[in-house]
């Protein structure tokens, strides 16, 4: 049964929607795989209006977009389709849980954290049926990043990661939760044969966490 918001969804920074960005919002779950075209058919919308608030849906973390995979002449439009909502207080506890239980067992726990993060980040290439363009492997991972609740903030060499799906367990223990998410963005990189480089430095930005990525020297 699709569940209905009787509220308005917030942006990474906290702040209600506007009514016409939950409302775009909400076209957006109606109908999965839409174009921007019949988005704006739907809403009745100047296209650069809807344009802009599909880009900050996606910015949020709310949205993603894939590229139309049906043939034809030109390149193909983006469908956009809503990110399934993660069970983030469940995965918190057992995320937090399993980092307690890794510092336990190993002298070097952030060691095979990394190691488990590199096959989620194969995993998460491997699952993916469309997305940013082939060969943008900066992209694909800020992508995944916003997927994933980070609302990341591209800076350039330097992404801010505005949020952390799994902000208690990496505030308990961020040697081994922040370690995971430094192997996932590796084992992107490498599942997507590139030689981008990364550092991930927690709470570096007021608050925010520092990722900088930069092409292998």
């Amino acid at each position: 049964m699709e569940k209905h918001h009787d509220e308005p969804r917030r942006t990474a920074e906290g702040r209600a929607h506007s009514s016409t960005r939950e409302r775009l919002l909400r076209e957006v779950e109606a109908h999965p795989e839409a174009t921007t075209s019949q988005l704006v058919e739907a809403t009745g919308l100047h296209e650069n209006t809807v344009r802009g608030h599909l880009e900050r849906l996606r910015a949020d973390g709310h949205i993603r977009r894939e590229r139309d995979r049906a043939p034809g002449r030109g390149r193909p439009a983006w469908r956009w389709r809503t990110v399934p909502p993660a069970q983030l207080g469940a995965y918190a506890g057992l995320a937090a849980t399993l980092a307690s239980a890794l510092g336990e067992v190993s002298a070097e726990p952030s060691v095979p954290a990394r190691r488990a993060g590199q096959s989620w980040g194969r995993q998460l290439i491997a699952e993916r049926q469309g997305g940013e363009d082939a060969g943008d492997t900066r992209g694909v991972i800020i992508e995944i990043m916003r997927e994933q609740g980070f609302a990341p903030d591209d800076g350039g060499d330097t992404v801010r990661l505005r949020a952390c799906p799994l902000l208690a367990a990496a505030s308990r223990n961020a040697q081994v939760v922040c370690a995971v998410h430094e192997g996932m963005i590796e084992g992107i990189a490498r599942a997507s044969a590139s030689d981008l480089q990364s550092t991930l430095v927690p709470f570096a930005l007021d608050g925010a966490c520092a990722l900088h990525l930069r092409a292998s020297a």
